[in-house]
């Protein structure tokens, strides 16, 4: 089925569009899933034409509703209108607001903010759903390889950290498993301007997980424009739980590794399923060199950050050594 014809038989199947006439409909932007801005008697929406193959991205739409549906009561979402059957196309409320520019994100004020609006999404319930990034990232490079991309050179000593991280996530004795949305990218939420307040979008990898792991995203938020400096990661910190310490920097060093580690196996993954024609070319993004980029840039320079500070650690190093203003 072509793209328009798609679009048309899924607005078709909407239950509160029946019979409605004038519906205007703008693409918009969308890597995964095909999105659009619907319009309808003066209502705003958002029509998201699930991609196919997502689930060999570990993607389960009933689970993502089913967390849409908690976050969206707790006032932290959009509102759905409309799930669809097997496929899992989804509309929900048009939000007005906007995603913050890289230098409007990095001030202590929108740090704080963010991470206020994540601490409460960590007290969501269950979606049924677990995330683990260890485990994803075996899965996105086993898939990679089976369908036929070229791995990157001299892995092994990432998936020795990729254990030592693991550990760490053992041997944390703190309420660290919580329900996580596990994708906080810049475009997966808006500042609502009028509220003061964000809305958080896309909940396809959300489930139970490691919080740490949502904070290293909001470390990486703007991914493309690198990490938050580490007086910000201070602010972080400070406002998730009250006070830093060294054990807390560890574990978030450990996660923005494995942060960088799954974009990078989810990148080559997504190159395997475009070669294999189950997925579309995304225009003016090239997967495999993203993914190859990152292998060669940051993953090593995260898996250096990360023993440097467990090697300070092991020296017993003071609560100094969290990053200060």
């Amino acid at each position: 089925m072509s793209g328009l014809n798609e679009l048309r038989a899924v607005i078709a199947r909407i239950p509160a569009w029946q019979g409605v006439s004038g519906i205007q409909v703008e693409r918009i932007a969308g890597l995964t899933n095909a999105n659009y801005r619907v319009t309808v008697a003066d209502e705003h929406f958002v029509l998201r034409i699930s991609g196919p193959n997502t689930a060999h991205l570990g993607i389960n739409r009933r689970h993502e509703v089913a967390a849409l549906q908690a976050a969206g009561a707790a006032g932290i979402a959009p509102e759905i209108l409309a799930f669809l059957e097997p496929e899992g196309h989804l509309v929900t409320r048009w939000v007005e607001g906007r995603h913050w520019t890289t230098d409007e994100f990095r001030t202590p004020e929108h740090v704080r903010l963010l991470t206020r609006v994540v601490k409460r999404l960590h007290t969501l319930p269950s979606n049924g759903a677990v995330f683990s990034p260890f485990q994803r990232v075996s899965s996105f490079m086993k898939t990679a390889q089976q369908l036929g991309v070229k791995m990157p050179q001299n892995l092994e000593p990432f998936w020795e950290t990729l254990h030592a991280v693991a550990g760490d996530q053992q041997g944390d004795t703190s309420d660290w498993q919580r329900f996580c949305h596990n994708d906080l990218v810049s475009v997966n939420y808006l500042f609502v301007e009028q509220e003061a307040t964000i809305k958080v979008l896309d909940w396809e990898f959300s489930g139970l997980g490691d919080i740490y792991y949502d904070l290293a995203t909001i470390v990486y938020t703007h991914d493309s424009d690198g990490p938050i400096p580490p007086s910000l990661e201070n602010e972080m910190l400070d406002e998730y739980f009250g006070s830093v310490s060294t054990f807390q920097y560890r574990r978030l060093s450990g996660m923005k590794f494995m942060l960088m580690l799954f974009t990078g196996a989810w990148a080559l993954a997504q190159h395997g399923m475009q070669l294999a024609g189950w997925i579309p070319a995304v225009e003016g993004f090239d997967y495999l060199e993203f993914g190859d980029y990152l292998f060669t840039h940051d993953i090593p320079e995260l898996q250096e950050q990360y023993h440097g500070v467990q090697q300070g650690l092991r020296r017993g190093a003071p609560n100094s050594d969290v990053p200060q203003n």
